[in-house]
């Protein structure tokens, strides 16, 4: 018997069958070719993900209208014949596992700029978006009749490749959106005004589509709301839906926001799990039709009880299928602990702002599946110690005990996870621990020798004649020396968070020197606790380096938590409770109670450099070599093993 037997269930829509009621919905890669074409790199990693037990993949946005639709320079194309024989290939790849491949068809608007377009960007009516801020030109009405076109020649394109469905993107604040939205469009022709009129283009497309393509599926996502004052509300996209069903759409995907709303699309960890689901329970009141509903949906019982609920008939899991393409399978054949778990860092779509290739913090195989898939590396009667057992120790330990070598994980702390164990005590950050314990699961049901409270010594390299040396120590914490400071009134940052030091009374005044990731959220942490908090930043940014979603909730919690920020400040020195400050050339004072430093951490290659002088083989990996981040520290524990065959060659 499978295990979640609702999530299990095969589903019909119109007449295509999924095999269980698990969908992958489009995100962007990144990985098309720079015209629009599909690359190997984009079939292997959507083959990986049809090969996991997904029902149905949802193929990432596919521009109807090239150039001035585009919302990136490597976006998929599907406005052009050209494009069927790549798009043939892609969806013969999903097929090949029993999976069902649909399209989300897209057009940008507002939301993109001219420098991807090559040309002035187009709107339903010329306001710019606040994100983006290119003025738009205002589409003439005959030019938006021509769009029902463009979407229909698209989806042409895309049934002939062979795919099952196409799905209408009309939600995120692109095109389709921004015409449904009265924030957006304030037009005053036919397509503009009442509802009907804003969704007037939607549903042409919906009906010349249904006419046009007799047996395809026709999908829409749909916004339920933009999640702004004055943008569409609730009870308007309940009506926009019952428009949509009545046009002929074989199925709503539920969603919402803008990228003017902020987290509300692609939500940061302090998100809960399945928090827009009310949305696809009031439209479940209002619909027949089928609905795919999701939201940061991490664990399989969860989805099965979405599916038993009645709310949705489907359940999309998105950021979940990139840290382990096989959360279906796993999910679904009682194997949940075996699911390496998304954590909600957002590392994926920080890479796609940023015009780079999608990249997994946790899955070093992500987007990299065509490079690194085949690759085989044999470590057979190899012993390896492995020092360390943060991810990059625990990754190295598993990754190379995969390629046949025999490996001892050393940790001198009586616990696996390194700092994981520190970062996973601010607010919001628990789902580190998940990593954490999926990595001890793991480690406890391979044959890796775990060895803690152990501090491994070079001579017990010698002694134990092992091959190589792992070195996976971390990294050191930077200090700073303050003249005049009582080494009473410091607290050490990580023995506050894993609440070794007393505990600080409400209304302890805390200044935290640094504000890194590290210091913003031990700002956040002591602020919780009711502690009066101001964080001193030798620089201009605050939580510098961070994720841009995950950064703006961040910084919206401390304002909520009254945390006071001082930027461009360096502390000179203490004077009893009072700490001196320079900004400029101006100094200022600030009351403290207790200092919490964290300027960050630096590399420590030292058991490295004792190795060599030992003249025993060994490679550095994680933060010992440079201080960085999760996503750094598991790619290069992964590549150990493929580092350590050329080097035993």
């Amino acid at each position: 018997m499978k295990q979640y037997e609702a999530l299990a269930q095969p589903f019909m829509i119109g007449n295509m069958r999924l095999k269980n009621r698990v969908v992958m919905p489009a995100m962007g890669t990144g990985l098309s070719a720079i015209n629009g074409e599909v690359t190997p790199q984009l079939l292997r990693y959507y083959e990986r993900r049809a090969r996991g037990g997904v029902g149905m993949i949802v193929v990432e946005i596919a521009c109807v209208d090239a150039p001035r639709g585009r919302v990136g320079f490597n976006q998929l194309g599907a406005d052009q014949a050209q494009f069927v024989s790549g798009l043939s290939e892609l969806a013969d790849v999903i097929h090949g596992y029993d999976c069902k491949a649909a399209v989300q068809l897209h057009h940008a608007g507002r939301q993109t700029m001219p420098m991807v377009t090559g040309q002035p960007v187009v709107a339903p009516s010329p306001i710019a978006c606040r994100f983006m801020k290119a003025e738009p030109q205002e589409l003439t009405t005959e030019e938006v009749r021509q769009l029902v076109s463009k979407f229909v020649t698209s989806a042409f394109i895309c049934r002939n490749a062979g795919f099952d469905a196409v799905e209408l993107h009309a939600a995120h604040g692109y095109l389709l959106a921004q015409f449904l939205s009265p924030y957006s469009n304030q037009r005053t022709d036919e397509y503009g005004g009442s509802t009907e009129n804003r969704a007037r283009l939607l549903l042409d497309i919906i009906k010349a589509m249904k006419a046009a393509l007799r047996g395809m599926v026709i999908g829409v996502r749909l916004n339920l709301t933009d999640f702004l004052p004055q943008g569409m509300q609730l009870e308007e996209g309940l009506k926009i839906a019952e428009l949509v069903e009545a046009a002929g759409a074989d199925y709503i995907n539920v969603s919402g926001g803008i990228y003017e709303s902020g987290q509300t699309t692609i939500e940061p960890a302090s998100y809960q799990e399945g928090w827009r689901l009310y949305l696809a329970e009031a439209v479940r009141q209002r619909v027949k039709t089928p609905l795919i509903a999701g939201g940061v949906i991490r664990h399989p019982a969860f989805a099965d009880a979405i599916i038993k609920s009645g709310a949705a008939d489907l359940v999309w899991v998105g950021r979940g299928l990139l840290a382990d393409p096989d959360w279906p399978a796993k999910a679904l054949h009682g194997r949940e602990a075996d699911i390496r778990p998304c954590i909600s860092c957002n590392t994926c779509i920080g890479n796609t702002f940023a015009g780079k290739a999608i990249r997994c913090a946790v899955n070093p195989l992500t987007a990299r599946e065509w490079r690194l898939k085949d690759e085989k590396y044999c470590l057979e009667g190899q012993r390896i110690a492995v020092v360390g057992a943060g991810p990059a120790g625990m990754q190295a330990a598993l990754s190379l005990s995969g390629a046949g070598a025999r490996v001892d994980l050393f940790e001198k702390a009586p616990t696996l996870g390194g700092r994981l164990n520190v970062a996973s005590r601010p607010p919001f950050k628990d789902k580190l621990q998940w990593l954490t314990d999926y990595f001890i699961h793991a480690l406890e049901t391979s044959p890796v020798g775990v060895h803690l409270a152990t501090e491994f010594k070079v001579k017990t390299a010698g002694d134990s004649s092992f091959d190589l040396v792992v070195n996976a120590t971390g990294a050191a914490i930077r200090a700073l020396e303050i003249p005049g400071l009582n080494p009473e009134q410091e607290i050490d940052a990580e023995a506050l968070l894993l609440e070794a030091a007393e505990e600080l009374p409400a209304g302890t005044e805390v200044a935290v020197i640094g504000g890194g990731t590290t210091g913003c959220e031990t700002a956040e942490f002591l602020a919780a606790k009711g502690c009066k908090v101001t964080i001193i930043e030798a620089g201009r940014k605050i939580a510098h380096g961070m994720e841009s979603m995950t950064q703006l909730d961040l910084m919206l919690r401390l304002k909520q938590r009254s945390v006071q920020i001082m930027k461009q400040c360096k502390v000179i020195e203490a004077r009893g409770n009072t700490l001196i400050l320079q900004k400029g050339s101006e100094v200022a004072e600030l009351a403290f109670d207790r200092v919490v430093v964290t300027i960050g951490y630096t590399g420590d290659d030292s058991l490295s450099r004792e190795l060599d002088a030992a003249g025993i083989k060994n490679i550095a990996i994680g933060d010992c070599r440079d201080a960085r981040n999760i996503e750094s520290a598991i790619y290069e524990g992964y590549m150990s093993a493929a580092r350590i065959a050329s080097i035993l060659k």
